[in-house]
């Protein structure tokens, strides 16, 4: 798959110079007036059509002879929900005597400032504010450019220029995570081992052996002793986190960073912060996605420039385009040591048929539920509520038989959401296990 490449100038020419209406009315009109006043031998009529003969004429002579092009450059082409960036127009080459007007159009989740999306350009110049209020790649409106010499005689476009592209980030929620990440097997992470090794966490003052280094030297207990020790630490390491975002539906009023927030936008942003949390914390991500076309593979990375591509793939969802998606793609070739957080609405049931799968192939399964409460207890729609209530019977239904297979389903609540469930892994993970003989 092409790497997508947001557009982010334009350039267009704006044609040649063209006699406007007001130009030619008024040829005419100061044509005519003269005829009649010849004709007619009316001085007064000369007298009232000089103004327009003196307008045209000079419109005329003044007229630019040189073909101007028009270029829109956008600020940044990559933006944060809710950040401002600018389109800036320039029109070369900036002639005198010459106005311009700079229009830009209406496109969704963009707020234009001014508002009315019109500014007028000055020596050659205009810019135009830009908001950008939803993730996702989009277009920031048509840029329109239109050009009038002296006494409105001739004009130049208006003309389009190309559609500039840019694309908007989610804005990670609020997330933390105390709880340690089961089933660490790295060697560079921060996760505290079972085995003693190099790290920060103390373990035990033994005896000095060759090999250990000298800043390890207990000296208190080596003087009390007299012989040389050491203290000893449990090493860190890194975990696999293997992240599958539901892309299958995204119910709930969309109206952006500054409204309620629809199930894909809670998804999408838990997912970022997920993302965020783990890997600046030095562990490994894998990012799937299911429902949505066009979405490119992520591999295993690690580092703040995995975090930069999670994101840019989580822009890249397009909710629903991929409705025959069974998600066996999604799940080839996941580690088994994997921790594998399931983020959906559980709204599809493909979703949970995925979790069934991982849990059945013997993996360490975490749901986070992204239902957002408002959609059941909004007041303002009676009706859909009610319907919701009787949809969520069913869901429960299916929550019930995910935690019966030991899947735990806990729904996002920011900070802390996954505290507990991993505390529990854990201890689980390290817990004696019956073996056959």
């Amino acid at each position: 798959m092409q790497p997508w490449r947001p557009h982010r100038t334009a350039t267009r020419r704006l044609g040649g110079w063209e006699p406007t209406a007001a130009h030619q009315r008024a040829i005419l009109l100061a044509a005519g007036g003269a005829i009649v006043a010849v004709v007619g031998r009316r001085a007064d009529l000369l007298v009232i059509v000089a103004p327009l003969v003196v307008a045209a004429l000079w419109g005329h002579l003044v007229r630019p002879r040189t073909e101007v092009t028009g270029t829109a450059r956008l600020g940044d082409t990559t933006l944060r929900e809710g950040s401002v960036t600018g389109v800036h127009v320039t029109t070369e080459p900036s002639l005198p005597d010459v106005h311009g007007i700079v229009t830009l159009a209406r496109a969704p989740w963009v707020e234009r400032k001014p508002s009315s999306g019109i500014a007028e350009l000055e020596d050659g110049r205009a810019t135009l504010g830009l908001r950008s209020t939803r993730w996702g790649r989009r277009r920031v409106g048509t840029v329109s450019v239109a050009l009038v010499s002296t006494w409105g005689a001739f004009r130049a476009g208006p003309v389009d220029l190309p559609d500039l592209d840019s694309a908007t980030l989610p804005v990670p929620a609020s997330f933390d995570a105390s709880a340690p990440t089961p089933h660490p097997r790295g060697i560079v992470g921060l996760n505290r081992s079972n085995r003693p090794g190099s790290g920060s966490e103390f373990n035990t003052i033994r005896r000095f052996h060759p090999g250990d280094r000298l800043r390890r030297i207990h000296w208190p207990v080596s003087m009390r002793t007299g012989a040389l020790h050491v203290t000893s630490t449990f090493t860190d390491e890194d975990a696999h986190v293997f992240l599958l975002v539901d892309c299958f539906s995204d119910v709930g009023p969309r109206e952006g960073i500054d409204g309620r927030p629809t199930s894909l936008d809670v998804t999408v942003r838990a997912a970022g912060a997920i993302s965020e949390h783990f890997l600046r914390s030095n562990d490994r991500l894998t990012l799937r996605t299911v429902g949505a076309a066009e979405v490119p593979t992520l591999g295993v990375g690690s580092g703040t420039n995995h975090l930069r591509r999670v994101l840019d793939t989580l822009a890249a969802i397009s909710p629903a385009t991929e409705r025959r998606d069974t998600g066996e793609h999604a799940i080839r070739g996941v580690d088994p040591h994997a921790l594998c957080l399931v983020l959906s609405p559980l709204i599809d049931p493909t979703t949970v048929t995925l979790a069934h799968t991982l849990a059945a192939r013997g993996m360490t399964v975490v749901v986070v539920d992204t239902f957002p409460d408002h959609l059941v207890a909004d007041p303002s729609n009676v009706y859909q509520a009610l319907a919701w209530r009787i949809r969520l019977l069913s869901r429960d239904a299916e929550v019930h038989n995910l935690r019966l297979r030991g899947v735990p389903v806990v729904p996002w609540r920011g900070a802390g959401s996954l505290d507990q469930v991993l505390r529990d892994i854990a201890r689980r993970a390290s817990a004696p296990r019956m073996a056959r003989r």
